[in-house]
């Protein structure tokens, strides 16, 4: 394998790594497109990897058991959640607008971390 080939290996592995749960392909992409810009690496499905955080879409019909991984639900009706008494989780208003899903993905990432 060439240098500059392990060398974009090892930075992939040193970005904490998003799981994406969206159904939605092309907010799937615009989300991932995004986060890989923000410095973090996406996966659209569990592969072994340990995952930082996951970002749901509050419209998938099944959610994996995420065993206490911080999760981000992305919802057009928080009131609903609340109301649902759903814990656990943090919620974002879609439509997404401006910075909510990058802030409080920063602030999810910096409580979990040790």
């Amino acid at each position: 394998m060439s240098r500059p080939r392990r060398r974009m290996l090892r930075v992939m592995c040193d970005r904490p790594l998003i799981l994406l749960l969206v159904g939605d392909e092309p907010l799937r992409e615009a989300l991932g497109f995004s986060l890989e810009i923000e410095g973090y690496a996406v996966a659209e499905r569990p592969d072994g990897r340990p995952v930082a955080a996951v970002i749901i879409d509050d419209d998938a019909a099944v959610w994996p058991d995420l065993g206490g991984t911080p999760t981000i639900v992305l919802t057009g009706d928080i009131p609903r959640f609340l109301r649902r008494g759903v814990r656990g989780v943090s919620l974002v208003e879609k439509p997404l607008l401006g910075d909510a899903l990058s802030e409080r993905l920063s602030e999810v990432l910096h409580r979990s971390s040790p």
